[in-house]
């Protein structure tokens, strides 16, 4: 689950995508400390999205609703068939005949009458404030269908500004338009995720912050090699050599990375200003074990 950015002053949208049909929700905002800073007021999705199978036409990747209102590609459903809750993602919907395609098949076809509700827990974090920057916060979800209760953490930190992706759905397109391939939307959005979860990981690991680098523009070269790799590892690639490409696309993406990641100035205090000392380059160091 990638770390969750609250903005200091401004009110931030968060989102759980519950494993259950949840009737009862709470969410709490938790310091460092491991005090309680907030509880915003949780959503449910299953409140109001909620429809049933009909028509007896529905397929494992297909259903057939009473009514397709609320539902949109990427939406997180439930479908409840013999007491089991199955969830998915929807696809691609047909308003006309009121049907979902979803993006991965479930394992059993669902019954006529059997229910479809949204599994999305929604909530609006009130600014921090600026005594509130920096890592080290927790979004601690509750959730119950009546029967079964969970807990669920994310990690969170209070930033100045949030990252900006460093690929995008049409960075995927582009590539994929190179090699004579086209995907869905949907897809091409999921491939971008996973580049940019990546490049914040790896950031992660330096030690660095991707919210406190001033922009995300410097890591678009190492955006479009991280593309090129994430085809390659779903089989996409130049010329067919599947794992030539992904060798070469690694090291190319890790030295690209490493190289912006050393060269950017970098507010590590997260006081909004770069001084003398983070604008200085950064120097790699070298360990040796005797």
């Amino acid at each position: 689950m990638t770390e969750a950015e609250l903005q200091f002053d401004a009110t931030t949208p968060v989102e759980l995508v519950a494993d259950l049909v949840a009737t009862s929700a709470t969410l709490s905002v938790v310091n460092p400390d491991g005090t309680q800073q907030s509880a915003p007021a949780v959503t449910r999705a299953a409140a109001t999205l909620s429809t049933t199978i009909t028509g007896g036409s529905s397929t494992t990747s297909v259903l057939k609703l009473a009514s397709v209102a609320g539902i949109v590609p990427g939406t997180p459903l439930i479908v409840t068939s013999d007491g089991v809750g199955y969830a998915c993602d929807a696809a691609v919907i047909d308003s006309a005949a009121a049907t979902v395609a979803l993006r991965t098949g479930l394992p059993v076809a669902p019954n006529n009458g059997d229910t479809v509700q949204g599994a999305a827990l929604t909530a609006s974090v009130a600014a921090p404030g600026a005594a509130s920057i920096g890592p080290n916060f927790r979004l601690r979800w509750t959730y119950s269908d009546g029967t079964t209760s969970k807990t669920v953490s994310a990690a969170a930190s209070v930033v100045r500004q949030v990252w900006t992706a460093a690929a995008t759905g049409a960075d995927v397109r582009d590539v994929l338009a190179e090699m004579g391939d086209s995907r869905s939307e949907r897809w091409c959005a999921e491939v971008a995720d996973r580049v940019d979860e990546n490049i914040r990981g790896r950031l992660a690991e330096t030690g660095r912050r991707p919210w406190a680098f001033i922009s995300s523009g410097p890591f678009r070269r190492c955006a479009l090699l991280g593309i090129r790799y994430e085809l390659s590892q779903r089989g996409i690639a130049h010329g067919g050599q599947i794992y030539e490409a992904q060798r070469e696309l690694r090291f190319a993406f890790d030295d690209a990375l490493a190289g912006v990641i050393g060269s950017l100035s970098y507010d590590s205090d997260e006081d909004g200003a770069i001084d003398a000392t983070e604008a200085r380059p950064r120097f790699g160091t070298i360990q040796a074990v005797r």
